[in-house]
C-alpha cells in the first residue's frame, strides 16, 4: 500500500531559503568578477593576471558547489510543489460558506443554537500508541446511534494534564437535534466558534474537567477534523498540543503552530472542499493515498473510516521523515502518561 506525504520535514521546507541563499552567493561571485580591472589592464600587468587566475579558480569552485545545491534544493522543493498543486486554488470558500449560512437562516434553519452534553459512559483507558489506535477509538464513537464524542484524560509524569478529544464526522443533513450536520459543516468552514458541533465539543471538554493549562490532542474525521482545526487555531480554555485528522478540509487554516497530521485520500472529495492545498510547514504533514473501492462498502468508500484505517496502518509503518517527525511529536505528549478518565458524551442541539 503506497502513501505519499509532504510537509513535516524541516529540510524540504527550508529549500526555498536554500535557493535564496545560493542566489545571493552567485550574485556575490558576479560582483567579485566585475570588480576586476578591464581586460586591457589585465593583459598589460602579469601580476594582475596571476591574481585574477587564482581568484577565478576559487570563484569557479564556489559556483560549482552552488550549482549542485540549487539542483538538490529545486528537486526537493518542486517535487513537493507538484504534490501541493494537484488542486485548484479557490480562496473564497470561507466567504462562500458565510453567504450560505445567511441563506440557510433565511430559509428557516436554526443555526443559532444552544447545546447540551451528557456523559453516557465513564471508564479509564491507556493512551493510544499508534495512529491506528486513535482511528479505532474514533470509529467506535462514530458508529454509535447518537452523536457521541470522546474525551480521554491523562496525566504526564511531570503532573501536566493532557487529553485526547475524538470528534466524528457529519451524520445527518440537518435542522434537527444532531449537531454533526450539514449546517455545522457550513458554519465551521465560514469561521471558528460558530458551528454547533464546535460549541458542543468545548462544552464537553469543560465538563470533563479540562483546564487552561491542560494540553489537548484532537482526532477528527471529516467535519470532526474541521472542528478540531478551528479549535487548534483558536484555543480557548485549553492548550492546543496536536491534531490528527482523516478526510477533513483544513487548508483554510493557516495559523496552527502545533503538530498536525492531515490524512487524506486523493480520491476523497471532502478534503478538497477547502478550495486549497494544505500548507507546506515544518509542523504539518499531509499524508495521501488512493483508496480502492473494495476497501469499504460505503457509498463514498474513499471517505469511510474503514478505508482510512488501511491508510493509518501504512502511516504507523512508514519511515518517511516528515511523517516520523510529526508522529513523534504527537505521541510524545502522551508517552508514559497515566489514565485519569475516559468519557463518552452524547451531544445535542437545543434551539433557542
Amino acid at each position: 500500500m503506497s502513501i505519499e506525504s509532504y510537509g513535516g520535514n524541516p529540510d524540504i521546507v527550508a529549500t526555498r531559503a536554500e535557493i535564496e541563499r545560493s542566489a545571493f552567493q552567485i550574485k556575490l561571485c558576479a560582483q567579485e568578477l566585475t570588480s576586476w580591472p578591464s581586460l586591457d589592464l589585465l593583459l598589460q600587468d602579469p601580476a594582475l593576471q596571476l591574481q585574477f587566475r587564482l581568484a577565478a579558480v576559487s570563484i569557479c569552485q564556489k559556483l560549482d558547489r552552488l550549482h549542485n545545491h540549487c539542483l538538490m534544493a529545486a528537486e526537493n522543493y518542486f517535487t513537493t510543489e507538484a504534490q501541493i498543486h494537484r488542486r485548484f486554488e479557490i480562496t473564497f470558500v470561507p466567504a462562500l460558506a458565510k453567504a450560505a449560512s445567511s441563506l440557510l437562516e433565511l430559509a428557516g434553519w436554526k443555526l443559532d443554537s444552544n447545546v447540551s452534553v451528557q456523559v453516557v459512559k465513564q471508564s479509564k483507558t491507556l493512551p493510544p500508541k499508534t495512529i491506528t489506535n486513535m482511528l479505532d477509538r474514533l470509529w467506535q464513537l462514530s458508529a454509535k446511534d447518537s452523536p457521541t464524542i470522546g474525551v480521554d484524560r491523562f496525566v504526564q509524569t511531570d503532573g501536566t494534564g493532557v487529553a485526547v478529544v475524538y470528534i466524528p464526522g457529519t451524520q445527518t443533513i440537518g435542522d434537527g437535534k444532531n449537531p454533526l450536520d450539514m449546517a455545522s459543516n457550513i458554519l465551521a468552514m465560514a469561521e471558528p466558534a460558530k458551528a454547533t458541533s464546535e460549541k458542543a465539543v468545548l462544552l464537553a471538554m469543560k465538563q470533563a474537567g479540562i483546564s487552561a493549562t491542560d494540553e489537548v490532542i484532537f482526532v477528527g474525521h471529516s467535519q470532526g477534523g474541521m472542528v478540531a482545526g478551528n479549535l487548534m487555531a483558536h484555543p480557548v480554555g485549553f492548550t492546543a498540543a496536536a491534531m490528527v485528522s482523516f478526510g477533513a478540509p483544513l487548508a483554510q487554516l493557516r495559523k496552527i503552530n502545533a503538530p498536525v497530521m492531515a490524512v487524506e485520500h486523493s480520491n476523497d472529495p471532502v478534503p478538497n472542499l477547502s478550495g486549497k492545498a494544505n500548507p507546506l510547514k515544518r509542523n504539518w504533514v499531509t499524508v495521501q493515498r488512493i483508496s480502492e473501492k473494495p476497501e469499504s462498502k460505503a457509498l463514498l468508500f474513499s471517505h469511510s473510516l474503514k478505508s482510512y484505517r488501511n491508510t493509518s496502518l501504512a502511516i504507523d509503518a512508514s519511515s518517511d521523515v516528515g511523517i516520523k517527525n510529526v508522529r513523534t511529536k504527537v505521541f510524545q505528549k502522551i508517552d508514559n502518561a497515566k489514565p485519569v478518565s475516559s468519557l463518552d458524551f452524547v451531544i445535542s442541539r437545543e434551539s433557542r
